[in-house]
């Protein structure tokens, strides 16, 4: 589902960032719900496009990103785009093979730091291992992950298990207005939409058709009442 008008106001003022997640149905019917989501002038969701599928593979990721790349009409595989992520299967290969020269971030609280803390679940190294994830250039990027190290030298390789060119501030190219390290956006909207998610299909995806159209009018109201 890309409906014209959110395709049409996303690309009229649209900043190249998307986050692509997953969730589950929790009724009787089987099966997953693929969302892409951008970000609006107000760096609130903007819902995008989504797709039921039967579950988180390659195929289907393949079969996803491949039409969103065309309705968004990304250009040059990618080069200037920004994709956030959890490490869902199958997710970093379609995204490799569509969109190689797209900036791919995976979600540093979902993915990097809720493995790295099972081992490391002191509160202090916690808030060290943050200020590498939001370190604003490599320089402090490097001088926090020493500090860290004078701490926990096992903490420190850990971090460094998946590349920080994936999660850290310090890493991310210019260009694309958008710092964000963690991929909470999607998480809000299947929390959103976690009523429709035990309706059957059909039901399930009017119900999510209708309530995005009430918000984009709602935001819409608001804005006019802006100064």
């Amino acid at each position: 589902m890309c409906f014209g008008a959110i395709k049409k106001g996303f690309l009229a003022g649209r900043r190249k960032v998307i986050g692509l997640d997953g969730c589950f149905f929790k009724g009787a019917c089987f099966g997953q719900l693929l969302v892409a989501l951008g970000r609006d002038a107000n760096n609130q969701m903007y819902p995008v496009a989504w797709a039921v599928v039967e579950k988180e593979t390659y195929e289907s990721w393949f079969w996803f990103v491949e039409k969103l790349n065309r309705d968004l009409k990304i250009s040059n595989q990618g080069d200037g785009w920004v994709f956030i992520s959890d490490q869902q299967k199958g997710l970093i290969g379609a995204i490799e093979d569509i969109l190689p020269k797209a900036e791919h971030r995976m979600c540093a609280r979902q993915h990097i730091y809720s493995n790295w803390k099972k081992k490391h679940n002191d509160k202090d190294l916690q808030k060290r291992f943050w200020r590498c994830v939001k370190a604003p250039n490599r320089s402090l990027f490097n001088y926090n992950r020493a500090r860290l190290a004078q701490f926990t030298v096992e903490g420190a390789k850990d971090m460094m298990n998946t590349d920080p060119i994936h999660w850290s501030r310090a890493y991310m190219k210019l260009g694309s207005y958008c710092d964000s390290v963690d991929n909470n956006m999607c998480e809000s909207f299947n929390n959103w939409i976690m009523e429709s998610r035990y309706l059957p299909i059909i039901s399930m995806l009017e119900w999510i058709r209708c309530k995005i159209m009430v918000r984009i009018q709602e935001c819409i109201t608001k804005c006019l009442k802006w100064s």
